[in-house]
C-alpha cells in the first residue's frame, strides 16, 4: 500500500539550503539598511534640530548673573570698545559709549555703512523713546561719538576745563568717574532717570572684556549649518579700520614728486602684525599683540573681538594665553599650547 503523500517526508537539498540562505541573507541586508538609514537621518534630524533650536547668543558670566547680546549686538559692542582702546580713551568711555548706544539704538545699525568704525550706531533724541515724535534726532558714528566725548573731557586743569565749557553750547565736562547717566546728559543726551541707568551692567559686563579688561570672559554660541564662508580678508580689514594704533599698524606713504592733486591710497603695512597662511577656510591668522600697555592688555582685547566677529567671517576657532575658543564648544577651554603675544585664528571646520 502506498503511504500517504501527506507524511512522504521531504528531503531538503543543497540547492534548497543556499536558496534559504539568500533570502535570509537578504532580508537581514535590507533590515540592517533601513536600521543604518533611519539612524543617519535620525542624527541629521537630530543636529539640524538641535542647530534650530540653538540660542545664538554672545554672553558674559557674572557671579551675580549672566548678561547676555545677540551676536551682531556684540560685534558692534567690540568695535565700539576697540575704538576706545585706539584713541587710548579710558576703559570707562568704552561702557559708556556701549550704553549709551544700547538706549539709543539697542546696539544695532541705524544707517548702512561700508565703513565699519563709522556705522551709525547712536542717535540722541530717537523718537522710540524721547519726549515726543517731533524731537530732533541726532545720529552718529562711532567715530563721531568719541569725537565729541573728547571735547568734552574734563582737563585737568580748572582753567582749561572752564574754557571747554565755554566752546561747548551744551552739556558739561565728560569724566571716567561719571556714572552712565551722568555722562549721558554730559554728552547732550536728553535726561530721564529711566533711559540710560538700565543699561549700566549689561554696558559694564561686555565693554570692560572687550576693552582688554579681562580674560576669558565673553563667549558666543553660533550656528554651524548656516556659517558664513570664512572670509579672513574681510576679518583683517576690519582690524586694520579699527586698531591700526593699538596693533602698531603702519601705512604706506605717496610716492615722492607725486602731485597733491592726484588720489592716493595708502595701503596697511601688516609685516609683523598679521600673519596670514592658507586661504577660505584652510587660511590661519596669526595677529601679533604688542605688551600690555596702561590699562590695556591687547591679547585679550583682541581675543574677545575675533569671538565677536566670528559670526560674520566665518571664525572657527581663536586661541590667546592657555585658552582656546571653539565654534563648535562655544567656550573658552584650556589648551597645551600657550600664546601670550599673539592671537591665532582659525578658519577651518576640521
Amino acid at each position: 500500500m502506498r503511504p500517504n503523500a501527506r507524511h512522504r517526508s521531504v528531503v531538503a537539498t543543497r540547492p534548497m539550503v543556499r536558496r534559504r540562505r539568500r533570502r535570509r541573507a537578504l532580508v537581514a541586508l535590507g533590515i540592517t539598511t533601513a536600521l543604518v538609514a533611519g539612524t543617519g537621518y535620525g542624527a541629521w534630524q537630530y543636529i539640524e534640530q538641535n542647530e534650530y533650536l540653538l540660542d545664538e547668543r554672545c554672553e558674559v558670566a557674572l557671579p551675580e548673573q549672566v548678561q547676555r547680546l545677540s551676536p551682531s549686538q556684540a560685534h558692534n559692542a567690540a568695535m565700539i570698545s576697540v575704538s576706545a582702546v585706539d584713541r587710548e580713551l579710558p576703559p570707562q568711555a568704552a561702557v559708556h559709549a556701549v550704553g549709551i548706544s544700547l538706549q539709543e539704538s539697542e546696539l544695532t545699525v541705524r544707517q548702512a555703512t561700508n565703513e565699519r568704525d563709522s556705522r551709525v550706531l547712536f542717535a540722541r533724541g530717537a523718537r522710540d523713546w524721547s519726549q515726543g515724535a517731533s524731537a530732533q534726532v541726532a545720529e552718529a558714528s562711532i567715530d563721531g561719538f568719541y569725537d565729541m566725548l573728547e571735547e568734552r573731557w574734563a582737563a585737568e586743569d580748572a582753567d582749561a576745563e572752564e574754557e571747554q565749557n565755554e566752546d561747548t553750547e551744551q552739556g558739561s565736562a565728560w569724566t571716567p568717574e561719571l556714572s552712565l547717566d551722568e555722562a549721558a546728559e554730559a554728552l547732550d543726551r536728553p535726561h530721564n532717570p529711566s533711559f540710560y541707568p538700565q543699561h549700566t551692567d549689561r554696558a559694564r559686563a561686555f565693554a570692560l572684556p572687550l576693552a582688554g579688561q579681562q580674560p576669558v570672559v565673553m563667549s558666543c554660541t553660533l550656528p554651524q549649518l548656516d556659517a558664513p564662508e570664512a572670509d579672513p580678508q574681510g576679518l583683517t580689514e576690519e582690524l586694520v579700520a579699527l586698531m591700526p594704533n593699538a596693533l602698531g599698524v603702519s601705512f604706506t606713504e605717496a610716492p615722492e614728486g607725486q602731485d597733491d592733486d592726484e588720489e592716493f591710497e595708502p595701503e596697511p603695512v601688516l609685516d609683523g602684525v598679521v600673519d596670514l597662511s592658507g586661504e577660505g577656510s584652510t587660511a590661519q591668522m596669526v595677529i601679533h599683540v604688542p605688551e600690555r600697555s596702561g590699562d590695556y592688555d591687547y591679547l585679550w582685547m583682541v581675543a574677545h573681538w575675533a569671538v565677536a566677529a566670528a559670526y560674520d567671517y566665518g571664525v572657527q576657532s581663536v586661541a590667546a594665553g592657555p585658552y582656546e575658543w571653539n565654534r563648535d564648544s562655544g567656550i573658552w577651554e584650556r589648551q597645551e599650547t600657550v600664546s601670550d603675544d599673539a592671537v591665532v585664528i582659525g578658519f577651518s571646520r576640521d
